[in-house]
């Protein structure tokens, strides 16, 4: 006799950042410019040049906003399309941290880490649960820049919450999938 297993629920992933003004918004001392980006969505890019290493990683950075918040234990996951047109000299990535925080002090993360961008357009992600709760009004992304001097450019991002009840679940993003 076959024993019926319960239909899996499909698990909604919802984007929580807002494609209607998706732009990256540069702040510190770096050369900011518009560049053709072939390959990607929209195929344009922004090209950033950190002169020279910070004191602090945030020194320059790249901050924006989401439309949505998450709880604590959410699956959160911010990825973007990004190449590095020239890593620090004798490096061949460009690394960046990426802070998915409270956007007043104590700048407490709900998410953070480190991600190495290579020469080539690649869609890289930071993903996992979130510690912290937050809601819209307090919450910003920070990709630090000013950890090394390097140019990277910089195309479309995305940012999706999965429900804490959906444990395993894996976001639809194409993370750490090439172009092309």
């Amino acid at each position: 006799m076959a024993v019926a297993l319960p239909a899996q629920e499909r698990v909604k992933e919802t984007i929580i950042s807002d494609q209607a003004s998706a732009s990256w918004a540069f702040e510190g001392k770096a050369e900011v410019k518009e560049v053709a980006a072939e390959g990607i969505p929209g195929g344009r890019a922004l090209a950033v040049e950190v002169p020279a290493r910070g004191v602090n990683p945030w020194d320059i950075q790249a901050r924006l906003k989401l439309k949505e918040g998450f709880a604590a234990g959410d699956t959160v996951t911010f990825g973007f399309y990004a190449r590095a047109i020239a890593p620090d000299p004798g490096k061949d990535t460009a690394r960046v941290n990426v802070r998915v925080q409270r956007d007043a002090a104590p700048y407490d993360a709900a998410l953070e880490g480190a991600l190495e961008i290579g020469p080539d357009w690649r869609f890289h992600c930071l993903a996992g649960p979130a510690k912290i709760a937050l809601e819209p009004a307090q919450l910003a992304v920070s990709v630090q820049l000013a950890g090394d001097k390097h140019a990277i450019a910089f195309g479309p991002y995305l940012a999706t919450r999965i429900p804490a009840v959906a444990q395993g679940a894996r976001s639809g993003l194409p993370c750490g999938q090439p172009v092309g």
